[in-house]
């Protein structure tokens, strides 16, 4: 769209000019006023345009009005949580919109004032369930810019117990100048026949900022209330009417209030709030964040008055400023070209961009003018990653401003790591990577839906001394420490569906109730890069809180390559509930009756991976044996966002036969991880992540091993 408008710019000034040179008598003043007119014009339709209609939220955290959803839904990258009452329910809720096409929200429903009947005596509370929905639009009403309504398909509480699962499609059009929005549907199971809904903000275009963003809501309700398999609450069969209607209120373009008069009987309140952060530059600017390299210039050849080591300082310096680590420089002799070779570490940015720019200024403004090529290669971890060739007459032309950073880069891809010829080459700088290394963050444990309170947590800190011994293996310890714990009282056995297979996870929470200081992790790690894409691993140690063992990984994953594949194996002992101690017994349950079995746990996997650059999609398929000795395939999928926001989901079937209220379960959830350094003046390469599985089982289990290959390598490689 900017390109339009930039181009129908360019037609008026060369209208302008070209009408002034043939002799045409322009008025001064009013040839200005017109082309003042004509730009007010342009900005008028390109506001027009981009007008956007805005979404609005269901109870269930949907895009819709209250108990009904609409086709539309949020922009990808959005995330959402909000707090509803809804009578007789209390509604706690997520969203996800993994793409413009996929929502994903999730809900838990307390019933309130209906007891549990095994676990409210346990002190759980009244009885709850949750569920997940899922909602596709076949395509959007902004697609048409509002001229052709969207069309969505949808799941309701499609997993778990399905108390109320429904099926619905759903059409809604956009009546962009009346400001109204209107949807008509048709479902199945709790969605039971048509419904329909409308929302008017009248006030949109209102000069009262304070009454832009009302909502006028109506809908027709078509759960079937009185029907008891379709409602579990014997408090909310009575439906006085179809007909719901109330108002929705949009503050600072991201919380959401809502207030309703359902089923004609009682009044609900929803109040939630949204944020893009797949697409968010941050909340902070980086004030921090150095410009890149422009001073001192110094290209003086290497001899009497730039020696060798002189010269490596000067780099050691500016890259240190830059946020690049220089570890190790060669001056090399390639069939009588002098070629300088160095090694460096990224501490600091998380994508290719920054990296080449800083480092194409950096190279350009700082290299001696009698070397002849420069070749920069990337580790991570003292593993070399990938390298670039620079040839220095195309960092001369850069300097001298005659190509740009893009013909630079085109000139300069990713190859494969290599290694200097001891031979022809000498080495001018060489500095240990760092021994040791503290880092102090926040140790959080959380349980959710407990036998004993909903939610439980441990908070604390984590200690983490990591390095490397000899410049060649790394090791790692993580101690930890908890101030306050509300996980002693739980119950390390599912009271509704014990699990019968061998309790490789389902006894977590024993590791948790640990006094004093613990040893989280202790282990020993050593990579090597084979060239030509061939990686591997091994480690030895204290992997997590509940096991420990040897490891092995080999990974083939080749420069500018979307797809990787590996192996590993490991053979593992379960650590003791206590200490730093080892156990050969693991627990294994016959209904609620403990036993102890024999267990010597190892687990292996075939790896496959696959980046689908063009829809930012990444892919993992690991087939093998887990730690139940059950074999299947755990899957992932995952979407990244420019932001470096990561969100994705996971589904695991093996031939474990671990039930749920009588149905095989296998072990499905969602994870996140989000860059700390959106909420920083500063760029860094920080992350915090969670992940949540539908329910906490020894099916498809699978233990630490340390740092893996394909992340370590995709990590540094992300454009």
């Amino acid at each position: 769209m900017n390109r339009v408008v930039y181009f129908f710019l360019t037609t008026l000034i060369f209208l302008q000019v070209f009408f002034f040179l043939h002799g045409e008598e322009i008025d001064s003043e009013n040839g200005q006023s017109n082309l003042m007119r004509d730009l007010l014009i342009v900005n008028y339709w390109n506001q027009k345009l981009n007008e956007k209609f805005p979404v609005l939220f269901n109870h269930l955290l949907q895009g819709g009005y209250f108990s009904m959803p609409s086709a539309r839904m949020g922009h990808e990258g959005e995330i959402g949580a909000g707090y509803g009452y809804v009578p007789p329910y209390i509604i706690y809720s997520g969203r996800f919109q993994l793409a413009d096409f996929l929502e994903i929200s999730g809900n838990y429903r307390i019933f309130k004032g209906v007891e549990d009947p095994v676990l409210t005596k346990k002190g759980f509370g009244d009885f709850s369930d949750k569920g997940a929905n899922l909602k596709i639009s076949i395509f959007s009403p902004e697609a048409t810019h509002y001229h052709l309504p969207g069309l969505a398909i949808g799941l309701e509480d499609f997993i778990g117990t399905k108390a109320f699962q429904a099926y619905y499609i759903v059409l809604t059009q956009v009546f962009l100048k009346q400001h109204l929005e209107v949807s008509l549907g048709y479902g199945a199971n709790r969605i039971h026949g048509w419904f329909g809904g409308a929302s008017w903000m009248p006030f949109r275009h209102s000069s009262w900022k304070l009454f832009k963003d009302f909502a006028f809501v109506a809908e027709y309700d078509a759960i079937p209330y009185h029907d008891e398999s379709i409602e579990k609450h014997p408090k909310g069969r009575k439906k006085s009417t179809p007909f719901q209607f109330g108002i929705k209120y949009r503050a600072f373009n991201s919380i959401d209030l809502s207030l309703a008069y359902i089923r004609g009987e009682k009044l609900a309140f929803t109040a939630s709030g949204f944020y893009n952060f797949g697409y968010t530059k941050g909340f902070l600017p980086k004030l921090n964040d150095p410009l890149p390299y422009k001073s001192p210039v110094n290209t003086q050849p290497l001899g009497m008055l730039r020696p060798s080591d002189t010269f490596i300082q000067e780099m050691v310096y500016a890259f240190g400023n830059q946020g690049f680590y220089l570890s190790d420089a060669w001056l090399c002799d390639r069939n009588g070209s002098l070629i300088l070779r160095i090694k460096i570490s990224n501490l600091v940015y998380r994508d290719e961009h920054h990296i080449r720019t800083r480092l194409n200024a950096l190279l350009a403004s700082l290299i001696p003018e009698d070397i002849d090529g420069v070749i920069v290669t990337f580790e991570a971890s003292n593993l070399p990653i990938q390298e670039l060739h620079y040839n220095t007459s195309f960092l001369r032309l850069f300097k001298n401003k005659e190509i740009g950073h893009y013909e630079l880069d085109v000139l300069t891809p990713y190859r494969e790591a290599t290694w200097p010829n001891i031979y022809t080459s000498t080495q001018i700088f060489q500095q240990d990577l760092d021994w040791w290394n503290l880092e102090v963050l926040p140790k959080t444990e959380t349980l959710f839906g407990s036998a004993s309170g909903k939610f439980k947590y441990a908070l604390g800190l984590s200690a983490t001394i990591n390095g490397f011994i000899l410049n060649e293996v790394f090791y790692s310890v993580l101690l930890g420490y908890y101030f306050s714990s509300y996980l002693k009282t739980i119950n390390d056995i599912d009271q509704l569906n014990p699990s019968q297979i061998i309790n490789v996870r389902t006894d977590s929470v024993n590791y948790y109730r640990q006094k004093g200081l613990t040893i989280d992790e202790a282990f020993l790690e050593k990579m090597w890069n084979w060239g030509k894409g061939f990686y591997t691993k091994i480690s030895l140690g204290l992997f997590e809180p509940a096991y420990g063992g040897c490891a092995f990984e080999w990974l083939y994953y080749p420069v500018n390559s979307d797809w990787a594949v590996g192996m590993d194996y490991a053979l593992l002992k379960k650590r003791a509930y206590h200490g730093i101690d080892f156990t050969s017994d693991v627990r294994k349950l016959h209904g609620f009756k403990v036993s102890w079995v024999h267990f010597l746990p190892s687990q292996y996997f075939l790896n496959l991976y696959y980046n689908w650059r063009a829809t930012s999609l990444d892919f993992k398929a690991s087939a093998g044996k887990f730690l139940a000795n059950d074999w299947g395939v755990r899957t992932e999928v995952s979407r990244y966002f420019p932001s470096g926001l990561k969100m994705g989901i996971w589904y695991t079937y093996t031939g474990a036969h671990d039930k749920i209220n009588n149905s095989i379960y296998h072990d499905k959830g969602v994870f996140i991880s989000v860059p700390l350094d959106i909420f920083y003046t500063s760029t860094c390469r920080s992350r915090w992540g969670y992940g949540m599985a539908a329910w906490l089982r020894d099916v498809g289990a699978s233990a630490c091993t340390g740092n893996h290959l394909y992340d370590l390598i995709n990590q540094e490689r992300q454009n």
